[in-house]
């Protein structure tokens, strides 16, 4: 392992609220292309690092996961925080700057390495977070509907061909655990859903 990819592990290990997510988009980007390069592998690990240093300056909570206002503050801040950080341990401005790029658009990516971050944050979501997501639904914290629209977003956006196939079943098993969640009891009430980690 490049050691700036092992230092970015080590930092998202040390900081980050959802580490197996992280860890597992790095380890889906690599099934979609074993010779992906260190930049897209950096991007992987530190997609989401913003979400590891809470701020109140972030967009209103909303039930949208396709939200154009919170993805772009979220994959913009991620990106900065992530091209800083490089810049902090001596990587070239070449590599610091691939990484914002990308980390910038992984929401949507748009170019074949972005398409690829997309597809990997998606596949390891499908795998990793839905528990949590059916988690919030029984605690009355976040909606059966808006979970499931969490899930079709992360799914429907995937541009790459072979990412679509492994993750349609992910979907389908994530909409069921989603949907055999417990109700809350009735006292519950349901504020308005967080974004969950991508």
């Amino acid at each position: 392992m490049h050691s700036l990819v092992a230092a970015a592990d080590d930092w998202v290990a040390e900081v980050h609220p959802h580490v197996p997510h992280m860890r597992r988009t790095l380890d889906w980007l690599l099934v979609l292309n074993p010779a992906a390069g260190i930049g897209l592998q950096i991007a992987a690990l530190t997609h989401d690092i913003e979400r590891a240093f809470p701020t109140d300056d972030a967009p209103p909570a909303h039930d949208d996961p396709a939200s154009l206002e919170y993805n772009g503050w979220h994959q913009e801040r991620s990106a900065r925080m992530a091209a800083e950080w490089l810049s902090a341990q001596g990587a070239p401005p070449v590599l610091a700057e691939e990484v914002r790029s990308l980390i910038g658009t992984h929401e949507y990516g748009g170019w074949p390495d972005a398409d690829l971050l997309q597809a990997a944050d998606s596949l390891s979501f499908l795998e990793v977070q839905v528990d949590g997501f059916a988690e919030r639904v029984a605690a009355g914290r976040l909606s059966r509907d808006a979970a499931e629209r969490k899930l079709r977003f992360m799914h429907d956006r995937i541009r790459v061909l072979r990412a679509r196939e492994l993750a349609g079943p992910m979907l389908e098993t994530g909409l069921q655990r989603v949907a055999s969640a417990p109700s809350p009891s009735p006292a519950s009430s349901v504020p308005p859903p967080q974004s969950g980690a991508s």
